[in-house]
């Protein structure tokens, strides 16, 4: 039975979600303050996704005409129906439910361990960590099509831990609809148990991508300009600290970061890690970023608190602890751009090491279905 940090019981499992409620409250009102940086991209991709009548730069051809637009047409389609509002509602109303998805990101990691496992008091902790990072993404920036691929995959992670193959396709198919990275995650399926669950996924994924952005393809070939788009090699990226200094993104980064991401995860099924995929995908794609986006770190810590409430056997969620104040909080220390850079690096290493690490990882009675009867786990 794994020994953590002895927490006094006098506050009930409701009495907690009301406080997590209450931090996750009080962040949002500090980040609505001169929040929605980047909300400007999604009602631009909104409304001329929903303009069908402009043959140059509308419905089909946003993605042609405008490549800087590196969002997903889920997350388009999500911002409509608040759209005719008018754009300080349709903001504010994203904003609100990307709050909400923080809390129900937390609940989606609760059930991936049984009942007997869970620690709510434990949980509230990495969860004090967690909401001002969350906070930054989803009402800070306003990054909607962030909040929608990680809430998604982690979703995904959920269903394939409860073998519901065909789920777990569905859920990260629209996460890569949402946020084309997000396809990383998709080691994420070998967790399912035999070949037809995998099968099923696999195809439902496939389908699920293709739905989405088969139709820009096939609408305006120049829709693949958007593949070939680059972004700023920043100074505090793991990029500059590695000694790649191209002006912009490297032409072989991006595939680069999908096969370490998937090699990376599968390796982590194999040996028994399965929590630590989140954690080791989102490193793969950080340590080889080109930008330097402080909204970068909610993926990581949405993947420490993972890795921390369900694989990790400290005592007090640390890996979350450290996300928070070393990539995040630290961001607004001055110092060198180089030292952000080697501490993303510094992730991806430590990242790696779960791979490594001789102790044990927590066990669920997910891991005893998918094993089968008479196996001994390590």
């Amino acid at each position: 039975m794994l020994r953590r940090l002895h927490i006094p019981r006098p506050l009930t499992r409701r009495t907690i979600a009301y406080l997590v409620i209450a931090w996750a409250a009080a962040w949002f009102g500090i980040m609505a303050v001169g929040g929605g940086s980047s909300w400007h991209f999604f009602e631009q991709g909104a409304s001329a996704l929903a303009d069908a009548d402009d043959a140059v730069a509308g419905g089909l051809h946003v993605y042609a005409a405008a490549p800087v637009l590196q969002i997903g047409p889920l997350s388009f389609l999500a911002v409509l129906p608040l759209l005719p509002a008018g754009g300080w509602v349709a903001l504010l109303g994203w904003q609100i439910l990307g709050a909400a998805a923080g809390l129900l990101l937390l609940w989606l990691v609760r059930g991936l361990v049984p009942r007997w496992q869970r620690d709510d008091a434990w949980l509230a902790i990495a969860a004090a960590y967690f909401m001002p990072v969350w906070m930054f993404l989803a009402v800070g920036v306003a990054h909607l099509d962030d909040v929608l691929a990680l809430l998604l995959s982690v979703g995904a992670l959920r269903a394939a831990r409860a073998a519901h193959g065909w789920l777990a396709g569905l859920l990260l198919g629209l996460a890569t609809d949402a946020k084309p990275w997000a396809i990383g995650f998709a080691a994420l399926l070998l967790l399912l148990p035999g070949r037809r669950h995998r099968l099923a996924a696999v195809a439902t994924l496939a389908a699920t991508v293709a739905a989405a952005w088969v139709p820009f393809f096939a609408g305006d070939p120049g829709t693949s300009n958007a593949l070939r788009y680059t972004i700023q090699n920043a100074p505090v990226s793991a990029l500059h600290a590695l000694g790649i200094h191209d002006a912009r993104t490297p032409s072989w980064d991006r595939p680069a970061q999908l096969v370490l991401a998937l090699a990376l995860g599968a390796l982590a099924v194999r040996r028994g890690r399965w929590p630590a995929i989140p954690l080791l995908v989102v490193a793969s794609r950080l340590v080889l970023e080109p930008g330097g986006n402080k909204y970068y770190i909610a993926g990581v810590v949405v993947a420490t608190v993972i890795w921390d409430y369900a694989g990790s056997r400290h005592n007090l969620p640390w890996w979350t602890i450290s996300a928070c104040l070393g990539l995040f909080v630290a961001r607004w220390v001055p110092m060198p751009d180089l030292v952000h850079g080697w501490a993303l690096v510094a992730l991806f290493v430590a990242a790696c090491g779960v791979l490594f690490d001789r102790r044990r990882v927590r066990r669920s009675q997910y891991d005893l279905v998918a094993a089968g009867p008479g196996t001994v786990l390590r």
